[in-house]
C-alpha cells in the first residue's frame, strides 16, 4: 500500500489529506488543554507521518537513528510521567528541535553526518525556505482538485482569485484598523460582529478550524519540502562536480601539466620517458584529486604547546594552594576567618567558568592541532593530561564548596542542577583523557551522545523527589527544614512529603494544603491531559484531607 502511495500521481493530494487528518488530531489533543499523554501520542503520529510520506527520501537506518528516536520518545514521555515545570518547559522546546534535526539527518536534501555542524543549517533550510515555498503547492493542489470539471482558463482564473484573496488579507487588516480608529460609529458596528457570530452554531468551532487549516498547511509544506526540495545553484554545481568524479579533476590536472610540459620541453628532454615509466615522484590520480580540496585548518603544535605550558603553570600553582585546605575542608579545616557559607560561595562560579574554558582549550588542542613528531606528540599528550588533571581538581573543589553550601542552606532546584552539571563535566573530562591516550576516539561524537544521554537522565532521576529526600535527611541531622520550599515542589514529590508529614512533621500538612494549587490538581478536562504524577498527587491529597 505504501509503495502504491509513493507511485500514485495523486501522492501530493493524499499527503495533504493526511496532513489535514493529523492537524485535526493535533487540535483535539492540544487545543485549550494542558499537555499530558497527548504529547508522546502526537510525537509518535508525527514520526509515522514523516516516515510514510517521505519514505523514498530516507537513508538506511542505523544505531544512531534508534538512539535519537529513543531520546525523543523518552523526553516526550516525561509529559506523561513527571510534573517538573522547568523541565516540562525545556522539553517542550528541545523535543521539536531534536525531531527537526533527526528528520533532516534521515531524509534531508543533503546527506550530512549526524555530528556535522552543517546539519543545523540544513535543518533551518528545511524548516523555513523549503517549507514556505510549498505553501503555494497547497493552493495549487486545492485549486486543481476543486476545479477538475473546469477548463484550463477557468482553473487559471480560480487560482488567481484565490491568490488575490490571500494577498488582500494583510491589506484589509491595516485598512480596517485605520478606519475603526477614524470613525467611532464604524468601530461600534464592527464590534457587534463577534456577538452576532457567537449566535451561529458553528462559531465556537471557528478557532479550531483556523488551527486545523494552519497546522495542515505547515505539516504538508514541511514534509513536502523533503519530498521535493528546492535545489540551489551551489548544490547543482557541487552535484555536477561529484557526478563527473575524479575524471574531471584528473583531466584538468593533466591538462595543466601538459601545458607546463610544453613550456618546459627544452629543459626536460626526457619527458616522454618519464611519462611512460611513471616514476614514484609523480602524483597518483587519487593524490591529485585530494590536492584539489582544501585541507582543514590546523594549528601549529609548537604554538599550542607553548600556550598549554603557560596555562598549566598557573593551574599547577593554583592546585598546590588548593591542596593546603581543599581535602580538609569537609572536616572543618577551613582557611582562617572563613565560615562554611563563605568558603562555599568564594570562587564557585569562577571555578566552573575556568573548567568550561579548559574544555574549549581541550577541544581545540585535540581536534585542530597538527600532528608533530614522536617526541612532540608525547610532550603534547603530557601537557594535555596536566590540563585535564588540574581541571578535575578544580571541579572537585567546586563540588565540595557546593556540598558545604547545601549542608548549610538546604537543597534546591538550582543547586541540584549545578551538581548534575558538574558530574556531567567530570564525564566529559574522562572522555577527553581517553581521547588524549587513544587518538582514534571521535571526541565530538562522544560528547554529543553523552550530552543527550545526560539530559535524559536528569529528566528521569526524579529531581523533586530527590530534593525532598535530601532536605528530609538534612532535617534528621540538623533539625532544620524549609517547609515552604518543600510544599512548593511539584507533584512528583507529593507522596514522599505526605508520608513525611504524617510520620514526622505534622506542620507540613497545612503548607501542602495551602499550596495545593501549585500542583494543578483540579478535575482534568480531558484524558489527553492525563499525567501520572498529578494523578498520584491527587490521590495523596485526598488522603491528606481525611487525616
Amino acid at each position: 500500500m505504501i509503495d502504491k502511495i509513493m507511485a500514485s500521481p495523486n501522492r501530493a493530494l493524499i499527503t495533504l489529506l493526511s496532513a489535514l487528518m493529523l492537524a485535526i488530531i493535533h487540535q483535539y489533543l492540544f487545543y485549550g488543554k494542558d499537555i499530558g499523554v497527548s504529547y508522546p501520542i502526537f510525537v509518535i503520529l508525527f514520526y509515522g507521518f514523516m516516515f510514510l510520506f517521505a519514505r523514498d527520501r530516507m537513508r538506511p537506518l542505523t544505531m544512531i537513528d534508534a538512539f535519537m528516536a529513543g531520546v525523543v520518545l523518552m523526553l516526550a514521555l516525561t509529559f506523561l510521567l513527571y510534573d517538573n515545570e522547568p523541565l516540562r518547559i525545556l522539553n517542550f522546546l528541545i523535543v521539536p528541535v531534536l525531531i527537526i534535526l533527526h528528520m533532516t539527518y534521515l531524509i534531508g536534501r543533503k546527506q550530512r553526518q549526524w555530528w556535522d555542524i552543517g546539519l543545523i543549517g540544513t535543518a533551518m533550510d528545511h524548516l523555513l525556505p523549503q517549507s514556505i515555498r510549498h505553501w503555494g503547492t497547497v493552493a495549487s493542489i486545492v485549486v486543481k482538485t476543486g476545479g477538475r470539471g473546469l477548463g484550463k482558463t477557468q482553473k487559471t482564473a480560480a487560482f488567481k482569485v484565490f491568490i488575490g484573496l490571500i494577498a488582500s488579507v494583510p491589506i484589509l487588516i491595516v485598512v480596517v484598523a485605520l478606519l475603526t480608529s477614524a470613525d467611532g460609529i464604524f468601530n461600534e458596528y464592527l464590534s457587534g460582529f463577534p456577538q452576532w457570530l457567537n449566535q451561529m452554531t458553528l462559531t465556537p468551532g471557528f478557532p479550531r478550524v483556523i488551527w486545523i487549516l494552519i497546522a495542515s498547511v505547515l505539516l504538508f509544506s514541511y514534509v513536502w519540502g523533503f519530498v521535493q526540495p528546492m535545489q540551489y545553484e551551489a548544490d547543482k554545481r557541487e552535484n555536477a562536480h561529484w557526478k563527473n568524479g575524479k575524471a574531471i579533476t584528473v583531466t584538468s590536472e593533466i591538462e595543466k601539466r601538459e601545458d607546463v610540459s610544453v613550456n618546459s620541453i627544452q629543459e626536460s628532454p626526457s619527458l616522454n620517458s618519464i611519462i611512460e615509466d611513471q616514476p614514484a615522484n609523480k602524483p597518483a590520480p587519487e593524490a591529485i584529486s585530494t590536492q584539489a580540496h582544501r585541507e582543514p585548518l590546523r594549528l601549529d603544535p609548537i604554538i599550542v604547546g607553548t600556550m598549554l605550558l603557560v596555562i598549566n603553570c598557573v593551574y599547577v600553582l593554583f592546585v598546590l594552594v588548593q591542596f593546603s585546605y581543599l581535602f580538609g575542608a569537609g572536616e572543618g579545616h577551613l582557611p582562617s576567618e572563613l565560615s562554611y557559607a563563605e568558603y562555599a560561595r568564594s570562587g564557585f562560579v569562577e571555578l566552573i567558568l575556568v573548567t568550561g574554558i579548559n574544555f574549549f582549550i581541550l577541544i581545540i588542542a585535540l581536534q585542530f592541532t597538527r600532528s608533530s613528531g614522536k617526541i612532540g606528540s608525547v610532550v603534547h599528550q603530557v601537557l594535555l593530561f596536566v590540563l585535564v588533571g588540574c581541571s578535575a581538581i578544580m571541579l572537585y573543589s567546586a563540588f565540595i564548596r557546593l556540598n558545604l553550601y547545601e549542608q548549610a542552606y538546604g537543597y534546591t532546584y538550582i543547586r541540584f542542577l549545578v551538581h548534575a552539571f558538574m558530574i556531567f563535566l567530570a564525564l566529559l573530562l574522562l572522555i577527553a583523557a581517553l581521547r588524549i591516550r587513544y587518538t582514534s576516539i571521535p571526541l565530538i561524537r562522544w560528547y554529543i551522545v553523552l550530552s543527550l544521554a545526560a539530559y535524559v537522565a536528569v529528566n528521569y532521576v526524579g529531581m523533586d523527589k530527590r530534593i525532598a529526600e535530601l532536605n528530609i535527611a538534612r532535617y534528621h541531622q540538623t533539625g532544620i527544614i524549609d517547609t515552604s520550599y518543600l510544599a512548593s515542589l511539584s507533584a512528583d514529590a507529593f507522596p514522599l512529603l505526605r508520608e513525611f508529614a504524617q510520620r514526622e512533621y505534622p506542620n507540613l500538612k497545612g503548607e501542602m494544603l495551602d499550596r495545593q494549587a501549585n500542583f494543578d490538581l483540579g478535575e482534568e478536562s480531558s484524558w489527553t491531559s492525563f499525567n501520572m504524577a498529578r494523578h498520584r498527587a491527587k490521590l495523596e491529597l485526598s488522603k491528606l484531607r481525611m487525616e
